[in-house]
């Protein structure tokens, strides 16, 4: 589906499933206590694995397209842990407007 992955859907998207950053935020500042450098895909599988597996909130079933989306919100709302999550830029990307840092 070509440009399904927009900010502007990606906004809808969040508000439509708050509690998928919920758990996002959660389960990132968990390892940012104990991690400088992390996957933010990482935390999606342990989204992922908690909710079909371990909670009540049912199973998400989450596009690892949304990834990139949720890793910069946490940055954003999160300057502490900022550096957590490597961005890549990429050429045409609304998300190279608000790089946090690019990877190597």
């Amino acid at each position: 589906m070509k440009n399904k992955w927009t900010k502007e859907n990606f906004d809808k998207f969040d508000l439509e499933h708050p509690k998928i950053y919920q758990l996002f935020e959660y389960f990132a500042l968990e390892v940012g206590r104990k991690r400088t450098h992390y996957s933010a895909k990482s935390v999606f599988h342990r989204i992922r694995w908690e909710t079909a597996i371990g909670g009540d909130e049912g199973d998400f079933k989450i596009d690892d397209g949304w990834i990139s989306h949720y890793a910069r919100k946490f940055a954003l709302n999160h300057p502490e842990h900022e550096d957590l999550f490597a961005f890549r830029v990429r050429r045409n990307s609304y998300h190279n407007e608000g790089v946090l840092h690019e990877s190597p």
